[in-house]
């Protein structure tokens, strides 16, 4: 379906769509939402028009991946301007010191399927990147926008200020779904994407910018499940990620998330666990650490 630009808000390209769908948002408030067979409609509703949704949508640019020199300094920020308080993020330090289970197995780097290029139309968000061997068809804005994807960014008009191409976030968003989001959503039918492709910042080494890397939730899965399913994914052959990230907050929502990325110049099979955008143990340290009861 045809998307046009809308207002660009903190570097977020706002879309409506022109023709018949029935979803439609504006500045992150939902008008109409899609009518999802999968059945994330209710999580994205309840998600976009919770309390929290504002806190979420400000902090998700902390991003766990920089450096967390970094790290520290966007949190004060936000802890400046009252989006979030210092005992909110306060209560995930030491977490890992009671961590429910552990799993220090280092992931094993793996090529993945790197074959295929996606055929940019006219109308970005229309371009095929994947059809699953479920039958499922995976586009451009299904994996960046609407439905289930929580926080949309709009690839024609961000990718060439996030120092890239649409082919090449294309061509990764492709390569992303194939080897890494298809194969947990067979296994795990309620798992949905809340972003993929998002917004770069100067200097950052996110891989969100350059799609390579997507975060995931489980509709009507506890914290606690999380851990198992992140330990599937690290253990599981068929899955070819750079980084694996178990990832927890103690501001916003509390829930956690899974972030993956691919990246086609080779895998690092990094598996690390993060509480409130740092590492739980400390720069670099491998493992998986249940911090639900956190």
């Amino acid at each position: 379906m045809p998307y046009v630009p809308g207002a660009n808000t903190h570097g977020v390209v706002h879309v409506d769509d022109v023709f018949h769908s029935p979803n439609v948002y504006a500045n992150f408030v939902p008008i109409a939402l899609w009518q999802d067979p999968a059945g994330n409609d209710a999580f994205t509703m309840a998600a976009i028009t919770g309390p929290h949704f504002a806190t979420d949508a400000a902090t998700i640019e902390v991003d766990g991946e920089e450096d967390e020199v970094v790290v520290t300094k966007n949190q004060q920020a936000i802890v400046a301007a009252g989006t979030v308080t210092q005992a909110e993020l306060n209560a995930g330090n030491g977490a890992a010191t009671t961590a429910t289970n552990v799993s220090t197995t280092p992931g094993t780097p793996a090529a993945g399927d790197v074959s295929g290029t996606a055929t940019v139309g006219g109308v970005v968000d229309d371009t095929l990147l994947y059809t699953s061997p479920s039958g499922a068809l995976y586009y451009v804005k299904t994996v960046t926008k609407q439905p289930g994807v929580v926080f949309p960014y709009d690839v024609a008009t961000l990718a060439v200020p996030n120092g890239t191409t649409v082919q090449d976030v294309c061509d990764n968003l492709g390569l992303l779904v194939k080897n890494c989001f298809d194969p947990i959503k067979i296994q795990y039918p309620k798992a949905f994407m809340t972003c993929s492709f998002r917004n770069g910042k100067p200097g950052g080494t996110s891989q969100h910018p350059k799609g390579m890397a997507c975060d995931i939730q489980f509709n009507g899965t506890s914290k606690a499940e999380y851990f198992n399913i992140a330990k599937w994914i690290r253990d599981t052959s068929g899955i070819a990620y750079d980084q694996l990230l178990l990832e927890y907050k103690t501001t916003g929502t509390g829930n956690p998330w899974i972030h993956i990325s691919f990246n086609k110049a080779g895998n690092r099979g990094q598996v690390f666990t993060f509480m409130n955008d740092k590492n739980c143990k400390g720069p670099g340290v491998v493992g998986l650490y249940d911090l639900s009861n956190s």
